[in-house]
């Protein structure tokens, strides 16, 4: 039985589960008091939706052969400005009714805003055939600078309970933010793997010009990758306002690598093409537990940073030197069938 299950199982998801399994004991054995407390347990599920969000927005673009920088900056921008509408127009003691309304606007406006941010993006990158990266970096830094101007430089605080909830809140002992990504997860996986449209994303990133003489509007396709991922950032723009009770410019900035590693310690290929939105989830979860563990041991910031630059570098490296020896794996294979063939043909002639 465990046999057949194992079968089933690709070696990249057994590997990351192989991970999270020694990052758990490790971390259990090192601070057993602190690290299996239901208290961490409970915070990384609070936590684990904002990384997760932009780690799947992140992951998508780079299957379409892609990245996108800004995502983090456009979830900043989201809670700007839902921020500031309820501090400047949301009337004191205002009735449930009255906050209840703001809180809608609030989930409308992180999605229209988060799609207008991810348009541009889609739209530069389609449509005028600018780098990916190029485009992004730029729109990292135009939408950094709107939140700048808009909340003049300083954190904008204090929102009603009601939007709090949101990120702070539980519904069936499960918290509200984990429920969000879950859900954002199960739909953005059945829509890569499970229907046309991510077959056209898998055939996009593996091979464009294919991709185009095939008939696959391949300027449609990106453009939707890139307004998808520009919603799961405005979500998390919205979940991290409600769960930090303020919202910043410049929050976050750790987040775009983290997403970096996390989709390619999954299997999301760097070229396109390539990788499986569970797996990501799973390196999420992963780096996740590690760096809870890190806190506990109380390691600087600044080397838990270091630590996820390296694990980036390392693991693009690892998948370089393994790509180059399937490569030579199987043109050593084409050697072989082409002398073979040609034996064959030198003994018939022999015949002859």
């Amino acid at each position: 039985m465990m046999k057949a299950v194992a079968s089933r199982i690709s070696s990249t998801t057994l590997q990351l589960l192989i991970m999270c399994g020694i990052i758990f004991a490790t971390m259990s054995a090192l601070r057993p008091e602190r690290f299996l407390s239901i208290d961490n347990f409970q915070s990384i599920a609070f936590q684990l939706a904002e990384p997760g969000l932009f780690t799947i927005g992140m992951a998508i673009t780079m299957i379409a052969c892609g990245i996108d920088l800004s995502i983090v900056n456009t979830a900043n921008l989201v809670a700007i400005v839902n921020a500031f509408i309820l501090v400047r127009y949301l009337p004191k003691g205002a009735s449930g009714t009255e906050i209840m309304a703001f809180v809608f606007l609030c989930i409308v406006l992180s999605v229209v805003i988060g799609a207008l941010c991810g348009a541009i993006n889609g739209f530069l990158v389609a449509k005028l055939r600018i780098l990916p990266i190029l485009v992004t970096l730029g729109t990292m830094n135009l939408y950094m600078g709107m939140g700048v101007i808009i909340s003049e430089g300083r954190g904008i605080f204090g929102f009603p309970e009601e939007l709090l909830f949101i990120g702070n809140g539980s519904m069936l002992g499960i918290p509200v933010p984990l429920l969000i990504f879950l859900t954002a997860l199960v739909l953005l996986f059945t829509l890569i793997h499970r229907t046309p449209f991510g077959l056209k994303v898998m055939l996009y990133g593996t091979n464009q010009k294919a991709a185009y003489f095939s008939g696959i509007n391949t300027d449609r396709t990106v453009f939707r990758i890139y307004v998808i991922a520009g919603i799961l950032g405005g979500i998390a723009g919205l979940l991290i306002m409600a769960r930090t009770n303020s919202a910043k410019a410049d929050y976050g900035t750790t987040y775009v690598l983290q997403a970096l590693l996390a989709s390619v310690l999954g299997g999301i290929s760097p070229t396109g093409g390539r990788g499986n939105i569970f797996n990501v989830f799973l390196a999420l979860l992963g780096l996740q537990l590690l760096n809870s563990g890190f806190n506990f041991m109380r390691i600087s910031s600044f080397v838990s940073e270091s630590t996820y630059g390296a694990l980036l570098i390392a693991v693009i490296l690892a998948g370089y030197v393994m790509e180059k020896k399937k490569q030579k794996k199987l043109a050593l294979q084409a050697d072989r069938a082409m002398a073979g063939i040609r034996q064959d043909s030198g003994m018939e002639t022999k015949k002859l």
